[in-house]
């Protein structure tokens, strides 16, 4: 069977297809039935009638592999990017800070590369005067954090208290578990007529047991009673270690001062000096208080601390206060105060003079 193409020659037929073959127009295309074709990619072909497919004129499927991932899939994959892409961008700006950080801690230790030479802790420039009074406040902070990591190694809890309360205990305390419960000699000038300012936790006498405690605790009595020794006499013989031996020694290391109030009555000519009471008032106060003589006070609880302890009236300021030394506090050392509240802090005036040559 033959039949002609667009160019009018007439092709012979290349063989028989299955099924019956219908003519055609010349130029025209083949009637196409709506049912039963399907229409690919390239050209048409009929597609199989029945349960057999047949394979009719056309050009064959070419194999193409389909995605089939879903809607949800492809959001997961996206959202696993972003969190690849955030992880990424948070690591860098760690990276940042940590550079930043560096470079602002390298710069601040000084200028161009300069170091405090009083402290290497301290920006460079900082003047001397302040760069000490930081250097105090750092060691103190380190002393502080090296007694909070050893507390289990105090036995009197007291210890841990002052030095949270007294910022110049810290190191006494610090240096206290691994120090002899010894005193120290005391080296230091001593002048008549000059009260020197002591402290209980001084290391030179501190350590030393006393009244069933650490005498930094325990010794206010002690350490004000050798502070008027030290200015009454002029020498340094009764340290507060030493009065606080002869206070035990007459078991009269009693009361809640630790002291009791007969020693300095009935004991001091023993250490050459003489003692007067007389009823805690602002009159007898002033009165009492002038050059020679000392005044002792066995303070009352709640008045300056929690707890009784004694205090020295070393003397009169310009304006009529008083100036006394508290061994238990340097705040109220440096604190000048008015005669009536210093007599309402205790019931009895204790007047320390030198005792005479006859009553020695």
């Amino acid at each position: 069977m033959t039949y002609n193409d667009h160019g009018g020659r007439p092709r012979q037929d290349s063989g028989s297809l299955r099924g019956p073959s219908r003519p055609h127009a010349q130029g025209g295309r083949p009637r196409v039935t709506p049912q039963g074709t399907y229409h690919g990619p390239r050209g048409t072909r009929s597609r199989a009638q029945g349960p057999h497919r047949s394979s009719g004129p056309g050009y064959p499927l070419r194999a193409r592999s389909i995605n089939f991932q879903s809607g949800r899939a492809r959001r997961l994959t996206a959202n696993r990017r972003l969190l690849i892409l955030a992880a990424i961008a948070l690591l860098v700006i760690i990276l940042l800070v940590v550079g930043i950080s560096s470079c602002v801690s390298s710069c601040s230790s000084g200028q161009g590369g300069e170091t405090n030479p009083a402290d290497a802790r301290v920006a460079a420039g900082v003047p001397e005067e302040l760069t000490s009074s930081f250097t105090t406040e750092l060691n103190q902070g380190e002393k502080l954090a090296q007694i909070a990591a050893n507390a289990g190694a105090y036995e009197n809890q007291g210890l841990l208290e002052l030095a949270l309360s007294e910022p110049s205990a810290i190191d006494f305390v610090a240096a206290y578990p691994d120090a002899e419960k010894a005193a120290q000699p005391y080296e230091d000038t001593v002048e008549k007529g000059t009260v020197p300012q002591l402290v209980c936790w001084d290391g030179r006498w501190g350590n030393v047991d006393y009244a069933g405690g650490p005498l930094a605790l325990t010794g206010s009595g002690p350490v004000a009673l050798s502070m008027a020794h030290m200015a009454l006499t002029g020498t340094a013989d009764q340290t507060p270690d030493k009065i606080a031996q002869a206070v035990t020694e007459k078991e009269l290391a009693s009361g809640d001062s630790y002291l009791s109030g007969s020693f300095l009555t009935d004991s001091l000519g023993d250490l050459g000096l003489a003692c007067s009471t007389y009823t805690s008032k602002e009159d007898n106060l002033t009165q009492v208080i002038k050059d020679g003589v000392y005044v002792l006070i066995e303070t009352k609880a709640d008045t300056l601390s929690a707890s009784p302890h004694w205090v020295i009236v070393v003397g009169t300021n310009a304006d009529g206060s008083l100036k006394v030394y508290d061994p238990t506090s340097p705040d109220v050392s440096a604190h000048p105060w008015d005669p009536a509240t210093v007599a309402s802090w205790g019931d009895t005036l204790y007047e320390l003079s030198a005792a005479k040559a006859d009553e020695e």
